[in-house]
């Protein structure tokens, strides 16, 4: 049976992409993120204070909508099964979002050949968090390529990993403590400490399925004749410099993959930061390279599923023989 919801919620995705935002539980899980902080962030600037309310929004968010949810389930399980069935399925399409991440890239990518640079930063823009309107035809290109590589780590590996595994309730806690890193986790005076607890549980949930993702990454090069043997030595070698524990991982394999040199300047909000290069400049970082990165997160997405399946299979198989 999971493998059947988790099947039906992939092509639900694959065909679809992600539901309307006011249909969408990440909309929802923000909304909730923006209510919290608006009561929990301390009137008065403590960072001991703050760094506790950070911990406790984290509990009262991520395990409260779990075991809410749990709570849910088992009841719309036992009396309501199909109810059960289609929230379960809704929620794996919704939380899959490959397929979104596929045509943000694709818009970026036809700008670009388009000729038009400002359309193709525009689009980028909603692709990333750094500052886009002064970006060259190849700072576009790295910028697109390096949250390619993200985000099919952290928008369709990880999310399908938890719902293998956990059901609805795992995709359903990844994405909240997703979300809160997101809103919460920046290192700036206001979120350093009340995002602290946020950011580092987005660590630790995002440490297996960053490296699966480069492992699929690399998998996938050797499938499409790509730099298969680059993408391996250069997720070894580079990974670890990045700032992130994780993002390096999916990162680094792909500028290896593809043969181009990722990382370098960047302005968020105005304020540069520099970031280690991964990769080799083997070839230029022209609208092309993006077009390869697709192709091989094309791939990298049958792989994923067909593992995830293969691997729903064999815990169903092993709970069977053990009831």
């Amino acid at each position: 049976m999971p493998v059947i919801r988790l099947a039906a919620g992939y092509l639900l995705d694959t065909i679809f992409g992600d539901p309307a935002d006011r249909w969408h539980p990440i909309s929802w899980i923000g909304k909730l993120v923006n209510g919290a902080e608006k009561v929990f962030f301390p009137a008065k600037r403590s960072f001991r204070r703050e760094f506790v309310m950070g911990f406790a929004v984290l509990v009262m968010l991520a395990g409260g909508l779990g075991a809410g949810y749990v709570g849910v389930a088992l009841f719309l399980r036992l009396l309501y099964p199909p109810l059960f069935w289609a929230i379960e399925i809704y929620l794996v399409f919704s939380f899959l979002a490959f397929r979104t991440l596929h045509r943000k890239g694709e818009e970026v990518l036809q700008s670009l050949r388009w000729g038009d640079l400002s359309g193709a930063r525009r689009c980028l823009s909603h692709m990333v968090g750094r500052d886009t309107k002064h970006l060259s035809e190849w700072e576009v290109v790295r910028g697109c390529v390096e949250s390619l590589a993200e985000n099919f780590s952290d928008g369709f590996v990880a999310p399908f990993l938890y719902v293998t595994v956990f059901g609805g309730v795992g995709g359903l806690v990844y994405k909240t403590v997703n979300t809160m890193d997101s809103m919460l986790g920046h290192r700036d005076f206001r979120y350093f400490f009340f995002g602290f607890a946020s950011a580092r549980f987005d660590d630790l949930v995002n440490f297996i399925p960053a490296r699966l993702s480069a492992f699929v990454i690399i998998l996938a090069a050797l499938l499409c004749g790509g730099f298969w043997r680059s993408a391996l030595y250069c997720a070894r070698r580079d990974a670890r410099f990045h700032p992130s524990p994780n993002a390096g991982w999916p990162e680094a394999a792909m500028a290896g993959a593809l043969g181009v040199r990722l990382g370098g300047t960047s302005y968020y909000r105005g304020r540069r930061e520099e970031r280690p290069f991964m990769g080799e400049p083997l070839k230029d970082l022209d609208p092309e390279r993006i077009e390869e990165a697709l192709r091989l997160l094309r791939v990298g997405n049958y792989l994923a599923a067909a593992i995830f399946l293969v691997f729903s299979v064999l815990i169903a198989l092993i709970g069977w023989s053990i009831w």
